[in-house]
C-alpha cells in the first residue's frame, strides 16, 4: 500500500503535513511562484491528470467523470514578501503562508492524489494561481476563467482560504483610494509664504481615523464596514514647508453594495476640495447559503458559519454566477503574521470533509 494513505484511502497526516512543509519550503511571494507551480503541476502530471499550465505558471488540474456538474476547488500560489524560517512546534507549522494558504494548497493537491474519478459525485477541477495578495487586475485567477472559460460555468467553487474550519459566506469588498491635499510650498523659516497640506489636512484625519468597525448582517452572517488610513506620506525635505500630503484610504463594504455605491460611500467622507481617486477596487463576494450543496455541507459537518471578513476570489466566481464559499484549514488571524502558522490538527479534518462532500458513497 501507498504510505501516502490509509486503509480508508485517505490521507495520513503524516503525509498531509509533509505536504505542507515541502510547499512552505518553496518561496512564493506575489509574482515570483513559478517554482511552487512547477512543484504542483509536476505531482498533477505525475498523476496523469488533464493539466493546463499558462505563460505565467497558474495551473489547473481536472478529474473527470464525464457527466458534470463541476465544482471548482481554489488556492492561490502567493504569499506575501519575506520568507520565514520552516518549524514545527507545539502542534502548528511555521512558515510564511502556513495560513495564507499553503495549507489549503496542501488540503487540494492531497484531494487530488487520493480520489478516485470514478467516485466523485462531481467533475473536479482544482486551480492554483498567482498574484492574488497583490492588486485586483493582476490577480491570475482572472487569466485562467479567461483562457478556460468553461470554468465559470461550475455549480459551485470552493475557495480554501484560511477561515479555521467554519465556512466563511461571501466576502467584503475592497477599495483603495488616493486622497491628495494640495498646499504651497515656502522656506519653513518664512512659512507664511506658504500653505502646509499637513495642516489643511490634519482636521479632516482626525476625522477620518476615528471612523467606526459596524456590524452589518447579510444573508445571515455579519459582516463590519470598515475604514483606514493605511499609508501616508508628505513633505519634500526638513526645511520646505509641503506643498502636498496623499493618504491611501482602505474602505472594507458588505456584500449587497455596488462598487459604484462604494465609491460614492467614500466620496463623500472625503471634502470636496481634495482630489480623490480610486486606484484599486474589488466588488464584494454574495453570500450562497440557499445553494442546496452549501446547506447541505453545513447540515452534515456542522461547522461554525461566519462571514468573510477580507477579500477572497469568491468575489471573482459570484459575479459570474457561480456559488461559492470559503472553507480552508488556515487560520484567518495569522495571515500576513510575523511568525505565521497553521495548526496541524486543522489539516485532517478539512481534507476528510471535503473528502466525504465530493465522494458519491459520502454523499
Amino acid at each position: 500500500m501507498n504510505r501516502a494513505l490509509t486503509s480508508s484511502g485517505e490521507v495520513t497526516e503524516t503525509y498531509a503535513v509533509g505536504l505542507l512543509r515541502g510547499m512552505l519550503e518553496i518561496p512564493s511571494p506575489s509574482y515570483q511562484e513559478r517554482a511552487l507551480a512547477d512543484f504542483l503541476a509536476g505531482a498533477m502530471a505525475d498523476l496523469g491528470l488533464r493539466t493546463h499550465i499558462d505563460a505565467v505558471g497558474n495551473v489547473v488540474g481536472v478529474v473527470e467523470r464525464g457527466a458534470g456538474p463541476t465544482l471548482m476547488l481554489l488556492g492561490h500560489l502567493d504569499t506575501v514578501p519575506g520568507q520565514l524560517p520552516v518549524r514545527c512546534e507545539d502542534g502548528r507549522l511555521h512558515g510564511r503562508g502556513a495560513s495564507d494558504m499553503k495549507a489549503g494548497d496542501a488540503v487540494m493537491l492531497s484531494l487530488i492524489e487520493t480520489l478516485d474519478a470514478d467516485a466523485l459525485r462531481f467533475d473536479l477541477a482544482a486551480a492554483f494561481y498567482d498574484a492574488e495578495e497583490g492588486p485586483s487586475e493582476g490577480n491570475g485567477l482572472a487569466r485562467v476563467l479567461r483562457e478556460m472559460p468553461w470554468l465559470s460555468q461550475a455549480r459551485l467553487a470552493i475557495v480554501l482560504e484560511p477561515t479555521d474550519l467554519r465556512i466563511e459566506m461571501g466576502c467584503v469588498g475592497m477599495m483603495n483610494a488616493e486622497v491628495r491635499v494640495a498646499g504651497k510650498p515656502a522656506h519653513s523659516a518664512r512659512p507664511w509664504l506658504g500653505v502646509n497640506a499637513v495642516e489643511r489636512a490634519a482636521p479632516w484625519l482626525a476625522e477620518i481615523t476615528r471612523f467606526p468597525s459596524t456590524p452589518q448582517r447579510v444573508g445571515g452572517v455579519e459582516f463590519h464596514e470598515t475604514l483606514q488610513v493605511t499609508t501616508l506620506r508628505a513633505g519634500r525635505t526638513r526645511n520646505v514647508v509641503p506643498d502636498e500630503l496623499v493618504a491611501n484610504l482602505n474602505y472594507r463594504f458588505p456584500p449587497g453594495r455596488t462598487l459604484e455605491e462604494a465609491g460614492r460611500r467614500l466620496r463623500a467622507l472625503v471634502p470636496a476640495e481634495f482630489e480623490f481617486r480610486v486606484v484599486d477596487q474589488a466588488p464584494a463576494g454574495d453570500v450562497c447559503s440557499d445553494l442546496p450543496e452549501v446547506r447541505e455541507f453545513v447540515e452534515r459537518f456542522r461547522p461554525k458559519v461566519a462571514g468573510k471578513q477580507g477579500w477572497t476570489d469568491v468575489a471573482r466566481f459570484t459575479a459570474a454566477g457561480v456559488p461559492a464559499f470559503n472553507y480552508g484549514p488556515g487560520v484567518p488571524e495569522q495571515a500576513h503574521q510575523a511568525d505565521e502558522f497553521c495548526p496541524l490538527v486543522n489539516l485532517m479534518p478539512c481534507y476528510q470533509r471535503l473528502a466525504r462532500f465530493l465522494s458519491k458513497e459520502g454523499a
